[in-house]
């Protein structure tokens, strides 16, 4: 039986007045690539960030309902540990404007690991996203001069580096172009393995490609959760079925 390594019960958030979230139960299956679909402003990405407690950085945010990380509350767990556990990749590349070497030992740094390991593990993470031979050599140089495509893929090695469960990405491909969403995408597949993935995405050829599960979201509401391949061949619901088929979004 699948288990969740994240859940919603009755998750409901706040801007102020504006209702963002509308009673969501939503799960997201453990090493599986679950996507979050629909149109702009609809909760996707808010959604995300309620599992990092990114929305915390927002004024006006108010969060009613459960949610719940490895049947964990998170409310409960520690904000630094709760962000080493979920690792965050953002919409556009973000590396520090240090070198590569400087980029991935920041969270070891923040964290407390042995200096000692810092090879191992920057050789560890640069091999799980297809980078260490490309910037073996090159782990002085200014993480800045890369490639948009490898600016990605050394962020998603930063969140590795202090080895989190489960990774959410927020639209990561949106920068790039399409051989360079390919090859971020065939990454994904490949982190699965050992890592639980959730990704918000406008492409929905991409969610469709990448992911196990699928939720199609609208105004706020999860109208419709999902195996991908049921979401988008035979949608239980006409509003999903709608905005697959480009009626509307």
């Amino acid at each position: 039986m699948l288990d969740c390594a994240l859940k919603t019960d009755k998750l409901n958030l706040y801007y102020g007045a504006f209702h963002g979230l509308k009673d969501v139960d939503f799960c997201v299956y453990r090493n599986a690539i679950t996507s979050l679909i629909g149109p702009s402003g609809c909760g996707k990405s808010t959604l995300l960030r309620c599992f990092n407690r990114m929305n915390d950085l927002i004024d006006d945010v108010a969060v009613q309902g459960t949610i719940l990380v490895n049947d964990e509350p998170l409310a409960g767990i520690d904000i630094i540990e709760l962000r080493k556990k979920i690792g965050m990749v953002f919409q556009r590349p973000n590396p520090f404007p240090f070198t590569v070497r400087e980029n991935l030992v920041y969270g070891l740094k923040v964290h407390g690991y042995n200096k000692r390991r810092y090879d191992e593990i920057l050789e560890r993470c640069l091999k799980a996203v297809g980078l260490w031979e490309d910037i073996k050599d090159k782990l002085n140089t200014p993480a800045m001069s890369l490639s948009e495509e490898m600016k990605q893929r050394l962020c998603v090695a930063r969140v590795l580096t202090v080895e989190p469960e489960i990774i959410l990405l927020d639209e990561p491909c949106s920068a790039l172009d399409p051989i360079a969403t390919l090859k971020i995408e065939e990454l994904m597949i490949e982190l699965k393995r050992n890592y639980t993935i959730l990704i918000v995405t406008h492409n929905m050829q991409q969610a469709a490609r990448v992911s196990d599960y699928t939720g199609f979201m609208l105004l706020g509401d999860l109208i419709e959760f999902g195996e991908t391949s049921k979401i988008f061949t035979s949608p239980a619901d006409e509003r999903t079925d709608g905005y697959i088929t480009g009626r509307f979004g």
